[in-house]
């Protein structure tokens, strides 16, 4: 099932699974502004990453002498979510632990995902509460949402993204989809960084000390296409896949394990840790 809303100046639609992004049209231009999940290229358009961004070493960890395995950004993204609230400027969707998730992630919680329309801005929060009265909850959470750069995949080099705080940029290395410690300079010019399939060839730019709240991207006259902002995230993601003319901006609380982890979710660096009761909320909005 798909739900839709709109406003005078955009219109969304969210699948049930998931509560997943498929569609984000600017009604002034007609242009649809999300990728399409073209399959021959990456299948999804906007899932969100929970209880784990990333992926675990040996797609396992630890938790009170127990091992359990979770895929490769959690479980989230595969469920179907509950429509909650259904209002004229927003959509809210619920998922909470079941007798299925709490075989692989033993902890009592409910996310949201809330959409809202604000003017020329979609607005996308989350939050994370801990149902339980006495034990702690972990989780990371990512957001992973895939927009269109150009009206075709060629175009995609005469583009380029502005970091609103950043005059450089440190991505740490993967290998094997694990994080290391070595890491690679990433070349800004006037806080501009030239698109290029090339920067994703190792993988996802996986930045972890970036200083920029917004980022815009902008097309080959310097022009704005989409500005891209985010608190209470506090690490961030680039991706794509060669020749798709798509671009991933991932704001994230949480990453994947560094390949030397002892594999101990409470000691997994990036981890969220909430108190009994108690609520996290983290959101990203792209405006035109």
């Amino acid at each position: 099932m798909t739900y839709h809303l709109e406003n005078q100046h955009l219109k969304i639609a969210i699948a049930l699974k998931g509560a997943e992004l498929k569609s984000l049209v600017n009604k002034a231009t007609q242009q649809e502004i999300v990728w399409q999940g073209n399959p021959d290229f990456w299948a999804k358009s906007s899932p969100v990453l929970f209880p784990i961004v990333g992926t675990l070493k040996n797609g396992m960890y630890g938790y009170e002498a127990k091992e359990y395995q979770l895929p490769r950004h959690g479980f989230a993204r595969d469920y179907h979510f509950v429509a909650e609230e259904l209002t004229d400027s927003q959509l809210i969707f619920s998922l909470e632990a079941t007798e299925e998730t709490l075989k692989v992630y033993p902890f009592l919680f409910k996310l949201q995902i809330i959409y809202t329309l604000k003017d020329h801005c979609l607005e996308v929060a989350y939050t994370v509460k801990n149902v339980s009265a006495t034990d702690l909850l972990y989780f990371s959470l990512g957001a992973h949402p895939a927009f269109k750069v150009g009206e075709i995949a060629a175009a995609f080099n005469n583009y380029s993204l502005h970091f609103n705080k950043d005059t450089e940029l440190k991505a740490n290395n993967l290998k094997d989809g694990l994080l290391t410690t070595a890491k690679q300079n990433v070349v800004l010019k006037d806080q501009k960084l030239p698109l290029d399939y090339k920067l994703f060839e190792n993988d996802a730019l996986v930045l972890l000390n970036m200083k920029s709240d917004k980022i815009t991207l902008l097309n080959e006259d310097d022009a704005s296409v989409l500005e891209f902002s985010f608190a209470n995230f506090p690490y961030f993601g680039l991706w794509t896949v060669k020749d798709s003319g798509f671009l991933c901006l991932e704001p994230w609380a949480g990453f994947s394990d560094f390949e030397t982890h002892n594999q101990q979710l409470e000691n997994k660096a990036g981890i969220n840790i909430l108190q009994p009761k108690e609520t996290w909320s983290a959101w990203w909005s792209v405006c035109f």
